[in-house]
């Protein structure tokens, strides 16, 4: 099994490879008997009679400069419709409404984590609506109310500590105003998921094995959620008939005057502690919907797919009903403690810093092995956050805000979009390796998800296909989400797929487990044919490069993963065609001679 060891010794942009969580957003594309989205005013979410529980396949009205922002609204309305209680996970139900939501989840909680996807040794994920593992539930032993349990599968499994708390790319958690971390999720939705049980790809040998033929039998991922995007042809239920979605969302710990406020959408739960000697896991708590990070794919964006983020309002700015006058993740501009806004789009401590500069500001990785407990505050250990001036929310955008805005009932209308990313014929951001495709803008970050990154200068190692034109500071998702592509595909040294078709922007297909990593060639035993793999293989692995032989993924193919291999050795315990095992003369001897060195 494929297992992550960290960043030591790698290139930032490596890194940047195997962190797979970098600017996680949703992809959200319906087809559906509803019309195309972004051709008029939002559809009453107090009335579903106008079905605006139906996620539209991809933005109409071509000719309406605003089409991008209605229809991120409107998937932003359809995704957190509420859930028909006892229904199919992702069900909506069409007699409730955003103003009537009953006891009912959004249909997005209900959908499929990151974690139940993805198992260890790439195990089988099950089905939708029988996942091999289901969204584990706690109740204390001395007693209390039984809540969901964000982070682990189960109390009996190893939590998702960097999942969980740490934000993408920079390693490093976001600590609120009140001293609490920030906790995330992600989710991916019925059409991403049946794509990856047809295809196996949750186990990523069965990804290295598309590109072991030729030519390379790769299945791209559904735009539309049609039958005949699938094999054997699936017909999905009309309010799951849409492209591959995946959400990312960041809660913070609520006080008593936010759950009084009504302003945040709320979940009461228990979390995963990363103090290995806990017998019980954190909380019981009251988390608020502070962000929710936007990806898809729809029929019109395979280039580039499709790109959304949300905020709260309250989040990094004095909304004029927010009841404090202080936001959640700064002291305000009237405070005399750092007052933002903040050069590089956060501080610490009052301290100006930059991700790189102090280890202690913001706090390390979260890690078994990190001193602060999650469990607790820290309000030596805030972090203020600001929106950097390039990042503001367009007017455009605003006045389609204002509009939504009006037509919900709180919590919702306390969220705001931010920005959109979508394929633009006079965009001045390209996306390698093809120049001439680019997108609508260069600048889009969700403060709570890249509050350490909202500048691209901070990372300037990344590679980009028209530097002279760019600004210095610009970032979006793609920048780092150009790279994201299946394992096994061919990359260049600065890990840009050689060719577009497998270029799938999502990191879910690098994030899979291996069943049987040691099994090089993937031929269904472990036995002399790989060590040649891994003698032909030996050396620093060239950056960009991702081969099956660096087993331990350290970046250089060397002892250490000739001698994982060994202890290995035999048959995969895997479900392909078994091919004969045998060895050539000599190789006992030395498996012995390097045993002792496991």
């Amino acid at each position: 099994m494929s297992k992550f060891t960290g960043f030591v010794g790698m290139s930032p942009l490596k890194a940047c490879v195997l962190l797979l969580t970098t600017c996680s957003i949703v992809g959200l594309s319906i087809g559906s008997t509803a019309t195309g989205s972004g051709d008029g005013p939002p559809l009453d979410p107090c009335d579903p009679s106008g079905t605006p529980w139906i996620y539209p396949v991809d933005a109409a009205g071509i000719d309406q400069p605003d089409r991008w922002e209605r229809f991120a609204w409107d998937g932003f309305i359809a995704m957190n419709w509420p859930h028909l209680v006892g229904g199919s996970p992702g069900q909506p139900d069409p007699d409730k409404s955003l103003c009537e939501p009953g006891d009912s989840l959004p249909t997005w909680a209900t959908w499929m984590l990151k974690a139940q996807l993805l198992l260890p040794d790439g195990a089988s994920p099950g089905t939708w609506e029988k996942p091999t593992y289901s969204k584990p539930m706690y109740t204390p032993p001395s007693g209390g109310p039984t809540l969901p349990l964000l982070g682990t599968l189960s109390m009996n499994s190893d939590p998702d500590l960097l999942g969980e708390f740490d934000e993408a790319f920079s390693d490093r958690p976001l600590i609120d105003q009140n001293g609490n971390f920030v906790i995330y999720q992600i989710y991916l939705n019925q059409s991403e998921f049946e794509y990856f049980r047809q295809t196996g790809y949750y186990d990523a040998r069965n990804q290295h094995k598309a590109f072991m033929q030729d030519p390379p039998a790769f299945v791209g991922f559904p735009e539309s959620g049609s039958p005949d995007e699938f094999s054997p042809p699936i017909k999905l239920p009309d309010y799951a008939r849409q492209g591959a979605i995946e959400i990312k969302v960041s809660y913070k710990q609520l006080t008593d005057s936010e759950v009084d406020s009504g302003r945040f959408f709320m979940r009461e739960v228990y979390y995963a502690s990363n103090d290995p000697d806990a017998t019980a896991p954190c909380g019981p708590v009251t988390l608020g919907l502070v962000g929710m990070h936007v990806l898809q794919l729809t029929p019109t964006t395979g280039k580039t797919w499709f790109w959304a983020t949300f905020e709260h309002v309250d989040n990094v700015k004095v909304h004029p009903t927010n009841p404090t006058g202080v936001p959640s993740f700064n002291p305000g501009p009237d405070s005399a403690d750092c007052p933002p806004p903040y050069l590089t789009g956060y501080s610490c401590n009052g301290d100006k810093c930059t991700p790189f500069d102090s280890p202690a500001c913001p706090p390390a990785e979260i890690s078994a092995e990190n001193p602060l407990n999650v469990c607790n505050a820290y309000l030596d250990q805030v972090v203020n956050v600001s929106r950097v001036e390039e990042m503001d929310i367009p007017a455009s955008i605003e006045a389609v805000n204002i509009e939504y805005q009006a037509a919900l009932p709180a919590p919702w209308r306390y969220y705001e979009l931010i920005r959109t990313v979508q394929p633009d014929p006079d965009g001045t951001c390209c996306i390698l390796p093809d120049p001439e495709n680019t997108v609508n803008t260069c600048f889009m970050s969700n403060t709570t998800m890249e509050t350490y990154t909202q500048y691209y200068n901070e990372f300037d190692f990344l590679p980009r296909c028209n530097d002279d034109t760019i600004p210095t500071l610009g970032i979006n998702c793609t920048d780092c989400h150009a790279i994201g592509v299946p394992q096994g595909a061919p990359v260049d040294s600065d890990g840009i797929p050689t060719s577009t078709s497998y270029q799938v922007f999502t990191f879910m297909l690098l994030s899979a487990d291996d069943s049987c990593d040691a099994d090089i060639n993937i031929d269904n035993f472990i036995d002399e044919k790989d060590v040649a793999e891994i003698i032909l293989a030996w050396g620093l692995v060239p950056d960009g490069s991702r081969p099956r032989a660096d087993l331990d993924i350290d970046g250089d193919v060397d002892g250490e993963d000739l001698a994982l291999l060994l202890a290995r050795w035999g048959e995969c315990e895997t479900t392909l065609p078994l091919q004969p095992a045998h060895r050539e003369p000599g190789l006992d001897k030395l498996i012995n001679e390097l045993k002792p060195r496991r």
